[in-house]
């Protein structure tokens, strides 16, 4: 019950995000990750915008493991370079990934680009270096690092 809250929670703040904006986007994204030298491949859904307000954006995403199931949620805050069509980026954030028994919250630096093609697509590239704290059943035991690299594609609204 609690997990479906959280997304919720960061589905409607994607939303409010995609609301509010002139560079509000949808999204699709492929995510290559390793968390403590454990390959994890996943697919991300995300929403959110470029400008969601003095110049900072904000998204929320939901990743579904291919290899191994897992499910994974996040937000971040995103700070623009720029209003380009290339559109290089930086951001804080934070997110779950839930792998059978354990799960990992972490902490996360990113940094991207974002190329808006002449359509209303805008393609993009990311990596994500994460600082994580594992835990399973009995508690917190452990850090984990972990980094992934998302390539996808955005639908700038």
């Amino acid at each position: 019950m609690g997990k479906r809250i959280v997304v919720l929670l960061l589905l409607c703040w994607g939303l409010v995000a995609f609301a509010q904006n002139s560079r509000p986007f949808a999204g699709a994204s492929l995510v290559f990750q390793w968390v403590d030298g454990t390959p994890l491949t996943s697919l991300m859904l995300q929403a959110g915008s470029y400008n969601f307000g003095g110049g900072l954006g904000a998204r929320a995403h939901v990743g579904v493991g291919l290899s191994p199931g897992f499910l994974e949620l996040g937000t971040d805050l995103l700070f623009p370079f720029g209003t380009g069509r290339l559109l290089p980026y930086a951001g804080l954030g934070g997110n779950w990934v839930g792998l059978g028994a354990l799960n990992f919250f972490g902490v996360r630096g990113l940094a991207g680009v974002s190329y808006s093609t002449a359509s209303d697509a805008g393609l993009f590239a990311e990596a994500v270096p994460t600082l994580y704290l594992a835990s399973d059943a009995t508690g917190i035991y452990g850090r984990a690092f972990g980094i992934q690299l998302r390539f996808g594609v955005n639908y700038l609204f």
